[in-house]
């Protein structure tokens, strides 16, 4: 018996549970009809169709790198004695860089000194003894002719003479390869002393950074710092396939760094590379951006925004306004005469500063930008603001 009680119980709790789910549930859209039977006007804010210029923009995120960057290098191997410079300094053409232990080469360079000092004493003695030969044989000559003396001594003085003048050319020879051993031993000497220097105008490069300390032993071409010219410097942008046919030789771009949140600079697109990688489908793009302050740094994560083309007085509306409706995209269009919405579908152009272009139908009056979730066709509304113009 009492178990009849607890099944009767729970029968009639379900029962009435039962009744609140399923036959007092309100129907849908009974909370947006007024007493009556009326449908509930839904609240909308409004913004204006505007007639504006628009410049089409699209942000691609890169880095930025100097715009002349090289390595300085010993041309010789080498102790670096000295290096006359430090990181984020400021040189000049011709300003000394580093110094290499230049001992052995300043030996070099007398001994090479003084071998041209031999030869060229050589060389002023055989010169010497080719003319004493030259005027014996000369003297010989005319003897013979007049047949004072025999012909084996015309013969002698004249092996004489082929002698001197064998000697003589061996002596400038000597001279002149003792003088190239000079010059090879002053210009190694030279090389001890590297100093900055590049092929342009650039009034300064920066030194941006160091590979070795004094001391190192250095061989031929190891770097020891390296030189940039940031006065102007390079965002290196990698753009996708869809993008890379929009992208022009001289578009401008702004960019934006998260060092300087309350700035943006200017610069134009100055590279495009010819081909997209393979791996990625992406191509190099490279802006180049007037850096005279020196503020953007090579390394710095930078974002571009480049325009790719400007339209003069187009109908446009806040972008908040697009929506769809039965798959179609368009905008409600208020009028305010019957406090109602109409759909209309629209074609679109391009989007700039949360505004996008209205290519057609021609459009007049103000556009639901908030509420049209819950709008239909031919909808009473509200309006409990609107946006600015």
């Amino acid at each position: 018996m009492k178990h009849r009680w607890i099944w009767i119980i729970l029968i009639i709790i379900l029962a009435i549970v039962i009744w609140k789910v399923v036959v007092a549930k309100p129907e849908a859209g009974d909370n947006q009809r007024r007493p009556g039977g009326m449908m509930q006007a839904i609240p909308v804010e409004l913004a204006p169709v505007e007639i504006r210029d628009m410049v089409e923009r699209s942000t691609f995120s890169g880095s930025l790198e100097a715009k002349h960057k090289f390595l300085v290098a010993p041309k010789v191997s080498g102790q670096l004695q000295k290096l006359h410079v430090n990181i984020g300094q400021r040189v000049r053409k011709g300003d000394l860089l580093a110094q290499l232990d230049d001992r052995l080469m300043q030996q070099e360079y007398l001994r090479a000194n003084a071998a041209v000092e031999v030869a060229r004493a050589n060389a002023g003695q055989a010169e010497l003894s080719l003319e004493l030969a030259f005027t014996e044989l000369e003297r010989t000559r005319e003897l013979v002719e007049r047949s004072y003396i025999s012909q084996s001594e015309f013969d002698h003085a004249n092996s004489q003479y082929a002698g001197a003048l064998a000697q003589d050319s061996i002596a400038k020879a000597t001279l002149n390869s003792a003088l190239a051993a000079l010059n090879t031993a002053e210009l190694q000497l030279s090389f001890a002393k590297i100093t900055a220097d590049w092929s342009d105008d650039a009034e300064y490069r920066v030194i941006g950074e160091r590979f070795a300390e004094e001391g190192s032993q250095l061989s031929a071409g190891t770097p020891i710092v390296s030189l940039m010219d940031i006065s102007s410097v390079i965002a290196v942008l990698d753009v996708i396939e869809q993008d890379y046919n929009r992208v022009k030789i001289g578009q401008n771009a702004t960019i934006y760094s998260d060092s300087y949140p309350d700035q943006s600079f200017t610069g134009k697109v100055l590279r495009i590379a010819p081909v997209l990688q393979e791996s990625s489908r992406q191509a190099r793009i490279e802006i180049e951006v007037p850096n005279i302050q020196a503020m953007l740094k090579p390394g710095m994560f930078v974002r571009v925004a480049i325009s790719f083309q400007t339209k003069a007085g187009v109908q446009a509306v806040d972008e908040r306004a697009l929506s769809k409706l039965r798959g179609e995209q368009g905008v409600f269009l208020h009028d305010p005469e019957s406090a109602t919405v109409n759909f209309i579908a629209v074609k679109t152009g391009i989007s700039s500063q949360g505004h996008v272009e209205i290519v057609d139908p021609p459009l007049s009056g103000e556009v639901v930008v908030l509420g049209q979730d819950m709008l239909d066709d031919g909808r009473k509304v509200t309006v409990q603001g609107r946006g600015e113009k």
